[in-house]
């Protein structure tokens, strides 16, 4: 599954790149990030839409660039972003071992029947993926630094 990375930097325009070493930031290795599955991230979005960020256009929108990056600079968005990202943790942790999660809406070739994805997602994963993006975000609180997100 494709993934969503989250990593705190200063920069307006950045140019990230993938190696097999693990991203680089404007020529320089990003020393901690987490990776959050796509399918969790379409799941929050409706919620992550109530944050602010800024899209490589220079477009100030609500919520993640699915396809591109989205830096979130303003104190009063990233913390809004860590309330919501905390919220939803509180709500998993009292899921079972293994969450189901309705997705993206589906057919069958040569079907006209349809149905919902259901994406399972171990708990576990799940609560320590948030516990690593709070963490990069108060990491970018602390710092008057910003959250880069970079879509699939």
């Amino acid at each position: 599954m494709p993934n969503h990375d989250f990593f705190v930097g200063r920069v307006d325009h950045p140019d990230i790149t993938w190696t097999e070493n693990g991203i680089v930031l404007n020529g320089n290795p990003v020393n901690f990030h987490v990776s959050i599955d796509d399918e969790l991230i379409n799941y929050l979005s409706d919620a992550l839409n109530w944050i602010e960020g800024w899209y490589p256009n220079g477009s100030h929108e609500r919520g993640l660039d699915r396809y591109g990056y989205t830096i979130i600079k303003e104190k009063e968005q990233l913390r809004k972003f860590r309330d919501i990202i905390i919220s939803w943790r509180n709500l998993f942790i009292h899921g079972p071992e293994y969450i189901i999660l309705t997705g993206d809406y589906c057919r069958d070739l040569g079907s006209n029947k349809g149905y919902y994805e259901k994406n399972k997602f171990k708990k576990v994963d799940v609560i320590d993926q948030m516990d690593e993006l709070v963490e990069i975000i108060e990491e970018a609180l602390i710092s008057s630094h910003y959250v880069i997100h970079c879509g699939i």
